[in-house]
């Protein structure tokens, strides 16, 4: 007798319970030609951080960001799933899973990460670290109202042992994009705010004027494979980092733009970052912005049940915590 989506997804849960936590969490999908799920064109948020004196004058670093859609992957078949009908809930260990048609698939990502993340997703926030070349009593202002606290990581990650990750997330590797998509992104962007032409070259040297670079998703649209037969999920696509200086009107001209490297081994998993001297890898950098992109397009697609669930994660991270 065939079994049911949710029969295949519920054993699947099962085995993955007899292993240890950070085994079952490699669920990283290397896409073979991952520019194909960047949208070249300026979006609203591009826009917005480097317009003139836009969010990158205190954002040079990690801004979350991003799209997704959902798909049904069965035997290699993908199947549309609109993401309205794709929930994120808090299973009974803690862990983080998305029910959709009576079955619930389990998300990689790290323990506790739920709740911050959720939190700056739920108030829209944009910088979540940086590293600002200079802090000015207006650059200062400009962070606190962003959310940055301490100069440098949204208030939601302070103090928690995700700030090691972060900082990994702003120094990822990258590697370039085709030519022709990198000039639209450029292009977009720079027109976008009056921009027709860069008077730099990436080989100047950058040490010379105000300029830095900013990693997001926000052009990308993450693929969130929801797989029965291992009632897990997976998702494909990676983050853009974004290179600009300060133009005359104070605007930010974007000259360069690579995508972060696949360059895991195979098998590669999780870090367990609350193990000590746990240093964050590629691998877990891009869990994380895939996660964050994958948050936003629930958040974007029903605010209420997002924030219903960072509630439950928050409790439920709460009381995992050792009583003083």
């Amino acid at each position: 007798m065939k079994k049911s989506l949710n029969d295949l997804a519920r054993a699947a849960s099962l085995l993955a319970g007899c292993l240890t936590p950070f085994a079952a969490l490699a669920q990283v999908r290397t896409e073979a030609a991952p520019e194909g799920l960047v949208n070249p064109a300026a979006s609203a948020e591009a826009q917005a951080i480097f317009e003139r004196s836009g969010l990158f004058m205190v954002a040079g670093g990690v801004v979350p960001a991003g799209h997704a859609v959902f798909l049904l992957d069965e035997d290699g078949t993908n199947t549309p799933v609109p993401s309205a009908s794709v929930h994120p809930v808090v299973l009974v260990d803690g862990a983080i899973g998305l029910r959709s048609g009576g079955a619930t698939f389990t998300v990689g990502m790290p323990g506790g990460l739920a709740c911050p993340l959720g939190q700056f997703v739920a108030r829209n926030g944009m910088v979540a670290y940086t590293v600002p070349k200079y802090v000015d009593p207006d650059s200062r202002a400009a962070m606190l109202r962003a959310g940055v606290v301490r100069h440098r990581i949204a208030r939601e990650f302070d103090g928690t042992i995700f700030e090691k990750l972060l900082k990994a997330a702003d120094f990822g590797a990258t590697e370039p994009l085709p030519p022709a998509v990198t000039q639209q992104i450029i292009g977009g962007i720079n027109e976008s705010h009056g921009i027709t032409g860069m008077v730099i070259d990436a080989s100047d040297d950058l040490n010379t004027m105000v300029g830095s670079y900013i990693n997001s998703g926000m052009q990308v649209t993450y693929r969130v494979y929801l797989m029965p037969r291992t009632g897990r999920v997976e998702i494909g696509g990676v983050p853009l980092r974004y290179f600009w200086k300060m133009e005359q009107d104070r605007s930010a001209g974007v000259f360069c733009v690579e995508m972060y490297a696949q360059n895991w081994a195979p098998g590669t998993r999780l870090t367990d970052l609350a193990a000590p001297n746990a240093r964050p890898t590629q691998y877990d950098v891009v869990n994380f912005y895939q996660v964050a992109g994958m948050f936003a397009q629930l958040h974007e697609s029903g605010a209420a049940g997002f924030s219903a669930f960072v509630d439950q994660a928050c409790g439920k991270a709460d009381a995992a915590r050792p009583k003083s």
